[in-house]
C-alpha cells in the first residue's frame, strides 16, 4: 500500500514538472505594467504618446485623428497632450483631486483654441473664439448657442459639427419673405424703406460623413 502511494505521488510529481512550466509560459507577460513615469516615450509611427496605450481601447479615435496624414492637424499630437496637460492648465484641474478626473480630463476645443490660448500660430487657429466674435462672422450665434448646451462641454458641438466627420442633422426656422415700402415720387425716383421680415417656413437638412446633404421642405 505505502509503495503505491509513494508511487502514484512520484507520478503527480513528474506530472507536475512537465505542466508547470507550460503553465507559466501561458501566464508569463500576463501583468507587465507601463511605465508611467517616462515622458518620452515614442510610438512605431515615432509620435510622441502616453506611456498607457490609449489606442486599446480607443482605436477608432486613433484612425479617425490620423485619417488625413500629416495634413490631419492633431496627427502629431499625444493623447495625454489634451486629456491631461492642456485641460488641466486651462481649466485648473489637479489630477486625482476632488474627484476630477483619474486618468484623462474631458478638454473643451477652445482650451487650445480659444480664451488664453497659448498655441496660436500664423493662421490665428489658437484663436478660434477671437476670430468668431468678430463683426462680421455668421456663426457667431452657432458658437454661442453651443455654450449653452449641455450635451458637450463648452462650444464643442459647434467645433465637431463643421471640423469632424459627424453627421448633422438641422431643423431650420426660417423667414418666408421680406416685407419692405416702395414710394414713388412725382420724378420717377422711388423711396424705399421699412424693410421686415414675415412668415415662416421649416426646413429639415441631413449632412452625412461623406458631405452629402438631403433637403426637405
Amino acid at each position: 500500500m505505502v509503495s503505491r502511494l509513494a508511487l502514484l505521488g512520484i507520478a503527480i510529481a513528474v506530472a507536475g514538472l512537465i505542466a508547470l512550466p507550460e503553465t507559466l509560459a501561458l501566464f508569463s507577460g500576463g501583468h507587465n505594467f507601463y511605465d508611467v513615469l517616462s515622458n518620452n516615450i515614442y510610438d512605431q509611427n515615432g509620435t510622441k504618446t502616453t506611456a498607457i496605450p490609449c489606442e486599446k481601447c480607443h482605436a477608432d479615435i486613433s484612425v479617425e485623428l490620423r485619417r488625413g496624414g500629416a495634413n490631419e492637424p492633431h496627427s502629431n499630437e499625444s493623447c495625454d497632450e489634451c486629456h491631461m496637460t492642456v485641460a488641466l492648465s486651462a481649466e485648473g484641474l489637479k489630477n486625482g483631486e476632488n474627484g476630477t478626473f483619474h486618468a484623462a480630463a474631458s478638454p473643451a476645443c477652445l482650451d487650445c483654441h480659444g480664451y488664453n490660448a497659448t498655441t496660436e500660430n500664423a493662421t490665428g487657429a489658437g484663436n478660434a473664439m477671437n476670430i468668431m466674435n468678430g463683426s462680421y462672422e455668421v456663426h457667431k450665434q452657432f458658437a454661442a448657442g453651443s455654450l449653452n448646451s449641455a450635451l458637450l462641454k463648452d462650444a464643442n458641438e459647434a467645433c465637431i459639427s463643421c471640423h469632424t466627420h459627424v453627421a448633422v442633422d438641422i431643423n431650420w426656422k426660417k423667414a418666408a419673405m421680406i416685407n419692405f415700402t416702395a414710394l414713388g415720387t412725382i420724378d420717377g425716383g422711388w423711396t424705399v424703406g421699412n424693410f421686415t421680415i414675415g412668415g415662416s417656413t421649416l426646413i429639415n437638412t441631413y449632412g452625412n460623413q461623406t458631405g452629402q446633404v438631403n433637403s426637405s421642405y
